[in-house]
């Protein structure tokens, strides 16, 4: 039973994506879908190795010699739920529901980040009825993770200077530049022994989250950040702590919204829960107004082993005094964040602490400043760094035809003027820009909220508007 109006080419499409697991990494099968699409319509397609899709349609009548416009979009999403989902991502379809106009995923994330450009292309490919140009859709993979699809794509095929970017998330805003960044690992090693003492573990949760980018500036708690904080005000009041196990955050580009730490003490359960509840009281004053619902658990558990006090001691006070969230700010642009970490993931296993950092920042100078700083404070507790998964910044263009034809015909359609914005975000225009030289880019996508966490919600009314919008545009290029 169909959830959404399936007579509506955009609905019928997200229907269908719903139904095929396509997690960062895991696109093999929606890039499938989209080639058995290429051919059923008799469409001119290429799929690479890495499972990147381009699509190709050729002009209408009386377009032939328009210049052709590229659409692209990428078809991974972030695999976020609930902790009391038992979602599988590899396996079952999302489970879609409308509540006031608004689509949402049981549970988990919706995909409409970036599952509704992927529908806008498949409508505007199989539509007949369109007046068009020659249009070469770009479908990536892992763009999630690193960009790592566009990085990836043999560009060579593409004719077109003009792209409309599908990747966005706010109505009335057309992004006119993004960030770089870059992804930092720190390893520890770590070494375990027998443990005969009581056994706790610390769940945090209940924080808002959100994508690393839009939302870092926002205060937001961090789960990871707020465990090292009460494990390191237990050691400074003199308890014993050693760890057995820490697990927090999903992804490195969401802020992450739960922790659980599990640690040894001979400090009595009482005693323990009552300086914690001290701590806690301090840091949800903080966070009323971004995370009103963190909530914290203290309960008794066991462990045969624990990791030594000296590397216990090591990771509390490493993870605590790496920096994390908004750091620097634009001075040209107000309110622009031009530097940020992300301490999205956090592990234990058998021999090594991991901890995966998400760094943003268009310049790249500052970026390599922050990771010697990080890198230092990481080598006084024997733990070293690896920055990996580098990605470009996508610069102002002050002269922009595309911009200003599509904020003139925005604004002659809908008698709303289009605010123009720039990201913190890392785009994949950012990519594409270097890759094609003299490319003229323009975004463009229809309301969400709760990008990258389980409150995903697309916002069905502005995502026709900005369908019927796309293409009447595309019938006056």
């Amino acid at each position: 039973m169909s959830i959404l109006d399936t007579s509506r080419l955009i609905n019928f499409y997200f229907e269908e994506i719903a139904k095929i697991p396509h997690g960062s990494y895991h696109e093999e099968g929606i890039s499938n879908y989209l080639v058995a699409f290429a051919k059923e319509h008799q469409l001119k397609y290429y799929q690479d190795e890495m499972f990147n899709v381009v699509i190709f349609k050729e002009a209408s009548l009386g377009y032939e010699n328009h210049e052709p416009v590229i659409l692209q979009g990428h078809m991974d999403m972030v695999c976020e739920k609930n902790k009391d989902s038992d979602h599988d991502f590899e396996n079952d379809p999302l489970s879609l529901y409308v509540e006031d106009h608004y689509l949402h995923a049981d549970g988990t994330t919706l995909g409409a980040d970036d599952g509704c450009g992927v529908c806008y292309m498949l409508a505007l490919l199989s539509d007949e009825n369109l007046k068009h140009p020659p249009l070469e859709c770009i479908f990536t993979v892992q763009e999630e993770v690193g960009l790592f699809g566009a990085f990836g794509l043999d560009v060579s095929s593409l004719k077109g200077k003009r792209m409309i970017g599908l990747d966005s998330e706010s109505e009335e805003e057309i992004c006119t530049s993004s960030s770089g960044g870059n992804d930092l690992f720190i390893h520890k090693p770590i070494s375990f022994i027998l443990n005969e003492s009581p056994v706790y573990r610390l769940e945090i949760k209940g924080l808002l989250g959100g994508h690393s980018g839009e939302a870092i500036n926002k205060s937001r708690g961090n789960s990871n950040k707020i465990a090292a904080r009460i494990l390191y005000h237990l050691l400074k009041d003199g308890f014993d702590v050693r760890l057995v196990k820490i697990e927090g955050g999903l992804k490195s580009n969401a802020i992450p919204r739960e922790c659980e730490v599990i640690f040894a003490s001979d400090t009595d359960y009482h005693i323990l829960n009552q300086h914690i509840d001290c701590y806690v009281k301090d840091i949800k004053n903080e966070l009323l107004v971004s995370d009103p619902n963190l909530m914290f658990k203290l309960h008794q558990d066991n462990a045969k082993t624990c990791i030594n006090s000296i590397d216990s001691e090591a990771i509390i006070s490493m993870m605590y005094l790496v920096p994390n969230g908004k750091l620097d700010e634009s001075q040209t642009i107000p309110g622009l964040t031009t530097l940020s970490l992300n301490m999205g993931i956090v592990r234990t296993n058998e021999n090594s602490l991991t901890i995966d950092i998400s760094m943003r920042s268009p310049v790249s100078s500052a970026r390599n400043e922050l990771c010697l700083q990080i890198e230092q404070i990481c080598l006084l507790y024997n733990a070293y760094i690896d920055v990996s998964n580098p990605y470009p910044g996508w610069d102002y263009n002050p002269h922009s035809k595309l911009r200003e034809a599509f904020k003139t015909y925005y604004l002659k359609h809908t008698g709303r003027a289009l605010k123009e914005v720039a990201t913190h975000g890392g785009l994949e225009t950012g990519v594409w820009a270097d890759k094609i030289p003299g490319i003229d880019i323009i975004t463009f996508g229809p309301n969400m909220t709760g990008i990258h966490t389980p409150d995903e919600t697309l916002d069905l009314d502005s995502y026709q508007r900005c369908y019927e919008i796309l293409y009447g545009f595309i019938e006056t290029l």
